[in-house]
Formats: structure tokens, C-alpha cells, sequence
């Protein structure tokens, strides 16, 4: 599952701490192709927040399959978590007082696994909404209140007049 995180830089430099954090050297956030600069096609986060916010990201390093990137214009003391393909969002509140007391390995793992039960309830709420049965239409309603038709009814109509046609 791949999982980024966006945060301010005095943040990041509390999560560069860690011992297993790699720093990415030469990571950037934009190439030149054909004399113009755009977004460099090995980062999909980049341009999808770029396109969002209006603001460029640059990569820092990460910690296993965790992408860590900062954002010069966040101000407050908050990480946005980006997790899986769809890079569905989920904003945490950055804890010092955790931090002390568990150490940062310890702090991201609480984090990592609070989104992921989120992401988790998240995908069985929208499955769930996928299966709920849609209504049908009232093909009488044409007739009778042409005012309040619904497309379920323009189709329920058409349904019925070509099992009248013998269609």
C-alpha cells in the first residue's frame, strides 16, 4: 500500500530522526522534457497536489514504503496522510508530547495504523453504498406527473413500451 506524507519541514526534521530514514538525494519534483519543465513522471503525488493545492511538494526521504515530502507553506503543526493508489486523504495533528514520550518510530507506527483502520472502514462504507440497491423507476409517472420524472422512470417507460412493440 503506498502511503506519503506531506508535512512542514520542522516536523520532517523531527521524523529525520528515525534511524531507518533515507533521504533522497536528487528527487525532484520537476524535469525538463522538450525545453519545458514538468512534473517528473516517477512521482504521482506531485502533480495530484500540485493540481489540488497549488503547491509544489519536494520529496525528503522515506522509511520503507512511506514517502515523506514538505510543504513550505504549511504553518501548522499538522501531517497530511496520503494513503493508497487513490491517494485518499486524512489529516493528523502532529503530537509533541507522543513524540517524547513513545520516540518517533514508535509515534509514525501509531499513526500508520489509525489510518489504516480508517482507510479500511472507509472502503467497507463505499462498498456498502455501491451495493445499496438503486431505485427503480415508475414508468406510469411519465403520464400521470411529467413534472417529477426521474431518468429510473424516462427508462422504465422506454422498458415498457418496448415490451409493448414486442422489442
Amino acid at each position: 500500500m503506498e502511503i506519503n506524507i506531506v508535512t512542514n519541514f520542522t516536523i520532517l526534521q523531527e521524523i529525520k530522526r528515525s534511524k531507518y530514514f533515507q533521504v533522497n538525494l536528487g528527487f525532484v519534483p520537476t524535469v525538463e522534457k522538450n525545453g519545458q519543465r514538468v512534473f517528473n513522471d516517477q512521482d504521482r503525488l506531485s502533480p495530484s497536489s500540485n493540481g489540488n493545492y497549488k503547491t509544489t511538494i519536494y520529496a525528503q526521504g522515506r522509511i520503507g514504503n512511506i514517502r515523506f515530502y514538505t510543504d513550505h507553506y504549511i504553518m501548522e503543526p499538522v501531517m497530511g496522510i496520503y494513503y493508497g493508489d487513490t491517494f485518499e486523504e486524512f489529516v493528523v495533528d502532529f503530537d509533541k508530547n507522543i513524540l517524547n514520550q513513545k520516540g518517533i518510530d514508535a509515534y509514525l507506527g501509531s499513526i500508520i495504523k489509525d489510518i489504516d483502520e480508517k482507510y479500511e472502514e472507509l472502503v467497507k462504507n463505499n462498498e456498502l453504498k455501491k451495493q445499496e440497491e438503486k431505485p427503480k423507476g415508475n414508468a406510469d409517472k411519465l403520464t400521470s406527473n411529467p413534472g417529477g420524472v426521474t431518468w429510473e422512470d424516462v427508462k422504465a417507460y422506454l422498458e415498457k413500451e418496448r415490451g409493448n412493440r414486442g422489442i
